[in-house]
Formats: C-alpha cells, structure tokens, sequence
C-alpha cells in the first residue's frame, strides 16, 4: 500500500486504514437501488464471491448518498481488521459496488465522482494503469469549480504514472497543481513538493542501474548484499504484514521462488514492519523461506529510502549481471520475467 495515500481525512477517499473512503464528498450527495448483479470479477485482485448490492433509492443522488455511508462503514470495518487479507476482501467489496453504481447510473455526476473514488482506491493499491484511467476520465469531465477534488486527482494520478516508472508524466502533473492548485491545500502542495523534489533521485533507480550497493543482517544472521548475488537473478522484495497487497501476493513470489530458486533465482525480502512477531508469524504461516531484513523502522528503513520506496508491495529484479531489469512485478507478470533473465549468460 502506499504510504503518500495516509494523508488523512482531506484526501481519505482512498485508503482502507484512513477509515473514510470518501474524499471531499459532501454528506447527502447519494444512495443507492438495491440488486444490481455483476458478473464475478476480481477487483484489486481479489475475488467477489456475491453480486455487488446497492442501496435503495429513487434517483441516483439518493442511491449515491446510501453507497456512500456503506462505503465508510466498510472502510472502518476494513481499518479495524487484523487480517490484510479481510482488508484486501472488503477492498474488493467497495470497488465492486462502485463499479455496480456506475453501471446503473452512467452519466450521471455522482457517477463521475465513483470513478474518482475507483482512481483512488486503484492507486493506494498500486494498480497504476487502472487508476490513471479512471483518474483521467474524472479530471476530463469534472466541473473545474470543484478544484479540490481536481486536485487531488491531479496528484493521484502524478503518483500513479511514478509509481509506473513514468516519471515525466508524474513531473507534469505535480507542475500542473502547483501552478494551479498550490492554494487548494497547503499539506497536499507540501507533499508535492517534497515528491518533485525526490523524483530526479527515483530516476536514478529507473531500469537499466545497479542496485543500490548495502549490506545488512538478515533475520537469521546472515549478510545480505546484491552484490553476493551476481551470477543469480535476484528479486529485492519490500513488503509488510499489515500491507493487504503483500500478502496477497506472497503466495505467487512463493510459487516462483519454488519453481525457479534451483536454477538460480533468489530473493531478498526488506520487511516494513515494526512488529517482529507479526514478521514472523506470517513467514511461517506462508511458508516464506527466502532471507528477510527487518530492523523494526517501518517506513524510516534506511534501504527503503534509499530505494525511494513510497508504497509496497515494491519489487526490484536484478538480472546476473546485478543490473535492474524489472520493477514492480506483481501477479502473472512475475514468473515470465524471471524466466528470461535466468536464460540470459
């Protein structure tokens, strides 16, 4: 999850542990008419075992205003939870009656406003190409007097073309709000800021670098360095137990790592917790057997900002040559990608 989404309740529209979900909406804009099905879809990954369901109502403002309050009450049922996993569900669930509404009311405002919320969620999950979608119809059709919802999509939609490597993009839009929006919100425009400010850094890490050269102590006292890894292809795993999308995705880095660790393919994983026994528990429940750092930081781990990691799951893959090949491969993409650079001399 990406930590720029806590930015607290102005720009909460997004992030499960913020505990609302909608951003500068304003109370009574919606509600919503009961029964609308969906085939099963897998919205942020994972599955919707029910058709979506909205509330009653008579017009699409009124089904809105109900879909608003199930939505924040879902996101505290979510921002209460333990379990990333249930988090991730109740994820799923949102997203998937928001997209139930706009099926039923296409065209409408409060249509429009859904996508922003979708573009929101995506982001804080890290479906960059999904967001700007929805980010970019939003910021196409929204009533230009509404500039603070316009400008947090403006920078959702700057960190989600970073979070996918496309860094002028990002810079365009991060000049686009202080130009235009620096007076909407003087925490948003200091978080633009200091994001411009560390994006020339971030290039630096584009593919084709080295990785950045430490060494540290993994959980069981061994040495971790890249540069113990040339001749391998090594994927650097930053992740988190309370990070819904990271153990969604273990299983999947598990199942590469079985089929692919014998014909030299390895990991290193740099764990953001603060709580060790939480670490641990969750490697032995997943059965993670690949090293691990973790120094108990979180977000202030020294190789995390080192590697500008803003959000995890973020994965780095080194191809034998210690060259950075890949970043951010989740799901299916990771397993065709490691095959290639272990065929490669």
């Amino acid at each position: 999850m990406n930590k720029k989404a806590l930015l607290g309740a102005a720009m909460a529209a997004v992030v499960i542990l913020a505990g609302v979900l909608a951003a500068g909406m304003k109370k009574g804009d919606a509600e919503q008419s009961a029964g609308v099905q969906q085939e099963e879809t897998k919205p942020l990954g994972v599955p919707v075992s029910a058709p979506a369901t909205l509330p009653e109502g008579g017009s699409a403002s009124e089904v809105y205003t109900g879909l608003t309050r199930e939505i924040e009450a879902l996101s505290k049922q979510a921002a209460a939870s333990g379990s990333p996993e249930e988090q991730m569900r109740i994820f799923g669930q949102m997203e998937a009656k928001l997209k139930a509404f706009r099926s039923r009311y296409p065209d409408t405002p409060e249509s429009l406003d859904a996508g922003f919320q979708l573009g929101a969620m995506n982001y804080s999950v890290q479906n960059y190409d999904q967001a700007a979608v929805f980010l970019g119809e939003f910021i196409g059709k929204a009533d230009p007097a509404d500039r603070q919802k316009l400008a947090y999509a403006h920078f959702y939609l700057a960190e989600s073309f970073r979070g996918a490597g496309k860094y002028d993009d990002a810079e365009g839009e991060y000049k686009l709000i202080l130009s235009n929006f620096s007076d909407v919100n003087t925490r948003l425009t200091s978080f633009v800021q200091s994001n411009m400010a560390s994006l020339a850094s971030e290039r630096k890490l584009a593919v084709g670098g080295e990785p950045i050269p430490f060494s540290v102590k993994g959980i069981k006292g061994e040495t971790l360095s890249p540069a113990d890894y040339k001749g391998k292809v090594l994927l650097i795993d930053f992740w988190a137990t309370w990070c819904g999308p990271c153990i969604a995705e273990m299983p999947n880095v598990k199942s590469v790592y079985k089929k692919y660790h014998g014909k030299g393919f390895e990991i290193v994983g740099i764990s953001l917790d603060q709580d060790r026994d939480a670490m641990y528990a969750a490697l032995k429940k997943h059965k993670a057997a690949w090293p691990q750092h973790f120094d108990g930081t979180g977000w202030k781990n020294q190789f995390a900002r080192q590697f500008g990691v803003t959000g995890i799951p973020s994965t780095w893959l080194f191809d034998k040559k210690g060259m950075l090949r890949e970043t951010e491969l989740r799901g299916d993409a990771l397993q065709p990608a490691v095959e290639k650079l272990l065929r490669e001399e």
